[in-house]
């Protein structure tokens, strides 16, 4: 008969030599169990018992593994080495007989094995591969990989529960970091895909917008040099040429902008201004269009304190959100552009009587080169980076921009600038700030260009401020006096 190991309780071992059990010493708990070979026949049931005995305890004093034998109400009857061990250490196998999980584990833990254990008592079907985690109080927790097992008699009778646990925590942490970086890296590749289609609808969108006009300023001035043409109204194909060029500057400019804004580089020359004489600038600039389409352009609001601002940023704001309303608002619509003074903000907004802007699309038309189903369904021009630019402009002056639609009465865009702006905040001198990614703002001393007061006066003539203010026209031999301060 091959021989078995044997841990006695006591640092000492039995010995049967081919019949009595003597004692040998151990060591550390082992000892050496040198079985005789018995008289010729089978052994007895007895010597069997005491057999398979010795080598389930030697077994289980060696192995690292976790075992436990419990009865019927999830009581210990035994736990191996390897489970005292990584589970309650300086404890002892007798200590811990006749005890339940709840003196060893937390509760939450202890109520889930319990429950797992009644369940396999009660219908005889095991728990193969369990991962669970173990939770400790005042110790790290583990992950293990259980099973779980009825524990029979010999005539096959549920007498208990038995079970085997490996620690597997290294292998979860490994597993969630890999799924960790998986994710990250499918999120990476996503990006990646985004910006790749983004490349591609940007070429694309940069390509029809730079060849729509160059085929028209082409068209004419081969119209000019054709000879045998005669009586051509050259004044109006030199409007054609100039319009067409203007788009492609507003193109190239739009994108020098973008370039800036994506590199931290958007520069602000911060001043003093009327926003009034701003809003009149670029109402009068977009009547033409607002006239060709029958569009009633209105321009109102009350009084509204100076305020230190970018003037080039801020007429781009007034321009692409009023040029935006005239490009979605159909022939005999409306746009109307507000002005106002709401505590310690300027409001401006722009209201139109447009197609409007589905819910779906809200939450995307500030993102660079989105263009929305309708956009792209009726043939509407443009870069996609109207509205992009538009924010990015109000970000750099601390402000905000919201807009409110629906399909049935248009779209608003409400643009709230602070009228004291911390770093742009000005005393009496203009500034120059250099507006970054990271929204720090640099200040430098500047000086208002002349031009800026100079366009005053013809703007003050204009239909439009005469409409803001309420003064239908002032004396040619007065200087224009704008009604807010």
């Amino acid at each position: 008969m091959p021989s078995c190991r044997e841990t006695g309780a006591h640092g000492t071992g039995k010995v049967r030599r081919g019949g009595p059990l003597i004692h040998a010493p151990t060591a550390r708990g082992i000892a050496i169990a040198k079985i005789t070979p018995p008289p010729p026949g089978p052994p007895s049931g007895e010597e069997l018992r005491e057999l398979k005995l010795i080598c389930m305890t030697n077994l289980l004093s060696t192995s690292e593994e976790r075992v436990y034998f419990k009865d019927l109400t999830s009581r210990f009857l035994f736990v191996s080495e390897g489970w005292i061990d990584a589970v309650a250490p300086g404890r002892t196998a007798e200590e811990l007989i006749g005890k339940t999980d709840f003196d060893v584990f937390t509760e939450r833990h202890a109520s889930a094995a319990f429950a797992d254990e009644q369940k396999i008592i009660r219908t005889g079907e095991p728990l193969v591969g369990e991962v669970e985690r173990e939770t400790y109080s005042g110790r790290p927790d583990a992950w293990v990989s259980t099973t779980k097992m009825p524990l029979r008699d010999e005539r096959g009778e549920i007498i208990g529960t038995f079970g085997i646990s490996r620690d597997i925590t290294v292998q979860i942490r490994v597993e969630s970091a890999l799924a960790r970086q998986a994710g990250e890296l499918g999120a990476q590749n996503e990006r990646l895909r985004e910006l790749d289609r983004l490349k591609d609808e940007f070429v694309a969108l940069v390509s029809h917008e730079l060849r729509t006009p160059l085929t028209s300023i082409i068209g004419y001035i081969q119209l000019l040099r054709d000879e045998r043409a005669s009586d051509l109204d050259t004044d109006h194909f030199a409007e054609v040429i100039e319009r067409n060029a203007e788009r492609l500057l507003r193109l190239v400019g739009d994108l020098l902008f973008l370039s800036q804004m994506q590199s931290g580089q958007l520069a602000l020359e911060v001043r003093d201004i009327d926003l009034a004489s701003l809003a009149v600038e670029a109402v009068e600039e977009a009547r033409p269009e607002a006239e060709r389409k029958h569009i009633d352009l209105v321009l109102s609001g009350g009084a509204v304190p100076r305020l230190a601002v970018d003037p080039t940023r801020i007429a781009q704001l007034f321009g692409n959100l009023i040029s935006n309303a005239l490009k979605f608002t159909p022939e005999g619509g409306k746009v109307e552009v507000t002005l106002a003074a709401e505590g310690d903000e300027a409001v401006l907004s722009v209201a139109d009587t447009g197609i409007g802007i589905p819910a779906v699309d809200r939450e995307r038309i500030f993102e660079r080169f989105y263009r929305t189903e309708a956009a792209t369904q009726r043939v509407i021009p443009g870069s996609g980076l109207g509205l992009t630019i538009s924010r990015a402009i109000v970000d750099a002056h601390q402000g905000t921009i919201t807009v409110r639609s629906d399909e049935e009465h248009g779209s608003t865009f409400t643009v709230r600038l602070p009228l004291v702006s911390g770093p742009l905040a000005l005393g009496s001198s203009p500034l120059c700030c250099a507006h970054s990614a990271s929204s720090e703002v640099r200040v430098a001393q500047t000086n208002p260009a002349p031009t800026a007061r100079r366009g005053l006066t013809a703007q003050a003539r204009s239909p439009a401020w005469a409409t803001l203010t309420g003064d239908a026209a002032w004396p040619a031999a007065s200087p224009p006096r704008p009604a807010w301060p």
